[in-house]
């Protein structure tokens, strides 16, 4: 993109940002809306897209600095405001989607279901690490089969859009695993991710868009604990790009194999560098530090006692690891448009296949 062209896309992509709607009575952020129909979103991933299943777990209640911006009753995100999930929904007119575990068996999935679980990943085995009660991606398909037969009647799956944000746990706990993070993790972890799209398939979905990982060494978290020399702990970084280097070649893999499919990986760790280094472009001004407070002393990572940061569009993290609403925002809208960002096709196309 050269740089007029830059300009005028970061600034069509502000006036976006600027846009606001009152929904449950609070201010939002939002890409925009598009005419194209998408029947259903299926989500499966970790705390950057859960919205509340969490809470059926019997895990304890979260601060309430989360979701100071957007608040829904039954529902909770690792954000100030909404994930990329829901702004996908936003984006193609379809409502809130429930976390899966909130529903009645009674209650219907038509529009899609959040199956997302705080704290868990890929592999299996990162569930007893963890502190909370989670569902690893084994558990979430489980749910999404259980409700399959239902969904024939109503939703074609086969234009349905399936979303999967997950890894960054499975990153994190590496070492807890035994693996040798620089040499073997991001081709162990792709392995079983690929396995479990094809199971995705196998039940009917055609559409899906993948994550990678972020650059876990600039992560707020990754800086205050390791406390580089330079701004971001470059350790961390090689092993999130190892993995990522792994799926553009894993998808296209899936894709010609498995037919009728399409596969999109939304290239979560370039928007992030492209934030980093030019924050300002994208109206950030803080990249290394967490809007909300955070316990330190016991090396936590979330928020702890409410208080915020009031300037919170102007933070690309809202925590020391998870996303703010603004940096939710920018990530979708530059997957809707940019094939650079989500490819081989950017979320637009891909809808629309």
């Amino acid at each position: 993109m050269n740089s007029m062209n830059r300009a005028s896309y970061i600034s069509f992509l502000l006036c976006h940002f600027l846009l606001v709607s009152f929904s449950h009575g609070e201010s939002q952020l939002g890409p925009f809306k598009s005419n194209i129909s998408l029947p259903a979103l299926f989500v499966f991933g970790d705390s950057w897209v859960d919205n509340g299943n969490g809470k059926y777990l019997g895990n304890p209640n979260a601060d309430s600095a989360y979701g100071v911006d957007f608040k829904v009753d039954n529902q909770s995100r690792a954000s100030n405001g909404k994930t990329m999930a829901d702004f996908i929904a936003q984006t193609f007119g379809l409502p809130l989607l429930p976390p899966f575990l909130s529903l009645k068996k009674s209650e219907s999935v038509q529009f899609g279901a959040n199956y997302a679980s705080s704290g868990c990943g890929v592999l299996p085995d990162i569930k007893q690490y963890t502190f909370v009660n989670c569902m690893d991606l084994d558990e979430q398909i489980k749910l999404f089969k259980s409700s399959v037969e239902n969904l024939r009647n109503f939703v074609d799956l086969s234009k349905s859009l399936i979303f999967i944000n997950m890894g960054q746990n499975d990153m994190d706990l590496n070492k807890k695993l035994g693996y040798n993070a620089t040499l073997d993790m991001g081709q162990y972890l792709a392995k079983p991710l690929s396995e479990r799209l094809q199971m995705l398939y196998d039940l009917g979905g055609r559409k899906f868009l993948v994550s990678n990982v972020l650059p876990l060494g600039c992560r707020p978290f990754s800086i205050s604990q390791e406390k580089p020399r330079t701004r971001c702990v470059e350790r961390l970084n090689k092993l999130a790009s190892k993995f990522n280097s792994y799926l553009p070649q894993m998808l296209k893999d899936l894709e010609s194999t498995l037919s009728g499919s399409k596969f999109v990986l939304l290239d979560v760790y370039k928007v992030f560098e492209d934030v980093f280094s030019e924050p300002a472009s994208y109206g950030i001004s803080d990249i290394s530090h967490s809007c909300c407070a955070i316990d330190s002393a016991r090396h936590i990572p979330i928020c702890k006692g409410g208080e915020v940061c009031s300037n919170r569009n102007q933070y690309a993290f809202f925590d020391a690891i998870h996303p703010t609403e603004v940096m939710n925002s920018i990530m979708v809208s530059r997957c809707l448009k940019e094939s650079s960002i989500c490819t081989p096709i950017n979320l637009m196309e891909l809808v629309k296949a």
